[in-house]
């Protein structure tokens, strides 16, 4: 009788230890929950990760996934680098959101205007789809001055920064946003990794890890 206890609890113990291995086995897969994009770009540096996040500011789902990604850029190795990429989606607005990012990057307040814009559109719901209606927005924000926002906005060095964007965009075959293309490679939403933000995490961390093992081979 002790005997056949003993058998049971080492039976089970090997279970337990079985499942255990499973799990911490479990892959991913490509087709499934991330895909290799369209048109891979070269690495400029082949030790750097680039984490890009294709997103529009009047897109809600990017709202949402702005907090999740923003606690995930905290943690991030030491060799990943994020890119914030803004996109028109095609639509006039967005072009607009994008001009207003690149204006703000180029000014050095973007992170005194992301988070306040992202919240002034979709928590306070100002019409914010228009360079002037920006422009107020940067003055009241940062206290950017007509003159200087109009110039930065409708610059050279802002309109190339978009069309670098789109270009990409188009390189990659970004088609709904937020989505994350992680080192030039390999693209993944919230949909593909499983239905949640959280899934699409993990499938970022995945994926750093991937592009890491593929460079040292």
């Amino acid at each position: 009788m002790r005997g056949s206890l003993r058998a049971l609890v080492a039976a089970l113990s090997l279970l337990s230890f079985a499942c255990t291995a499973q799990e911490k086995g479990a892959q991913y897969e490509e087709g499934k929950q991330f895909k290799e994009v369209k048109t891979v770009a070269k690495p400029v540096d082949p030790k750097r990760i680039t984490v890009e996040e294709f997103f529009w500011y009047g897109c809600q789902h990017c709202f949402h996934f702005d907090p999740d990604i923003a606690a995930w850029v905290k943690k991030k190795p030491a060799d990943v680098d994020f890119i914030r990429i803004p996109s028109s989606l095609g639509r006039p607005e967005g072009v607009v959101h994008q001009k207003a990012y690149y204006t703000a990057e180029a000014l050095g307040v973007t992170e005194k205007i992301h988070k306040p814009l992202f919240d002034a559109i979709h928590e306070q719901h100002l019409p914010l789809m228009t360079p002037d209606s920006i422009g107020n927005f940067f003055n009241s924000q940062v206290g950017v001055l007509p003159d200087v926002f109009k110039s930065t906005f409708t610059g050279f060095a802002v309109d190339s920064r978009v069309r670098r964007a789109d270009t990409l965009a188009k390189d990659y075959m970004i088609f709904s946003v937020p989505t994350v293309v992680v080192g030039g490679k390999y693209q993944v939403t919230a949909q593909m990794a499983g239905g949640t933000f959280a899934d699409m995490l993990k499938v970022i961390d995945f994926l750093v890890e991937k592009v890491r093992s593929e460079r040292k081979n």
